[in-house]
C-alpha cells in the first residue's frame, strides 16, 4: 500500500510520466484512497496557496499488483467530504490551540511587572540625580 511521502509516477494515455509525493492514505467505507501532490510541490511551505491534488482509489489487480483507479463523481464527492470534516475538525483544533496561546500571551503580558517599565526612566531620576 502507497505510504505519506512515497513518490508514485503516473503514466498517462499519451505515454507523458508526472510524479506525485503520496500526501495522505485514508480509509472509507472499506476502500483505501490517496491523496497525491506533485512531486516539485511542498505542500507544508505552502500557507495559503491552492495546491492541485489527485485522489485516488487503491485497488489490487489480478496479478496481485496495487493499482490507482479514477473516482466517479459520486465516490469523489464522498471522498473530499471526508477530507473537508477531517480538516474542519483540524482547523478546529488549531483554532482552540491558538486562542488558547493568545490567551496565555495575554496573561504572560500582564504579569509583567508594570512599574518595570517606569521603572527603568525614573531609576537615579527621583532626586534629579543620575548615578
Amino acid at each position: 500500500m502507497p505510504e505519506i511521502n512515497d513518490v508514485v509516477t503516473l503514466v498517462y494515455e499519451d505515454g507523458e510520466e508526472e510524479s506525485f509525493s503520496v500526501e495522505d492514505v485514508m480509509q472509507l467505507d472499506g476502500n483505501t484512497y490517496v491523496i497525491l501532490v506533485p512531486e516539485d510541490v511542498d505542500s507544508e511551505a505552502i500557507d495559503d496557496e491552492e495546491v492541485e491534488a489527485c485522489i485516488f482509489r487503491v485497488e489490487t489487480d489480478a496479478d496481485g499488483e496495487e493499482v490507482l483507479v479514477d473516482l466517479d463523481d459520486d465516490e469523489y464527492e464522498k471522498v473530499t467530504g471526508a477530507i473537508c470534516e477531517d480538516l474542519e475538525e483540524v482547523c478546529d483544533e488549531d483554532e482552540d490551540e491558538d486562542e488558547e496561546d493568545e490567551d496565555l500571551d495575554l496573561d504572560e503580558g500582564e504579569d509583567e511587572d508594570e512599574d518595570d517599565l517606569f521603572d527603568s526612566e525614573d531609576d537615579g531620576d527621583e532626586d534629579g540625580d543620575k548615578s
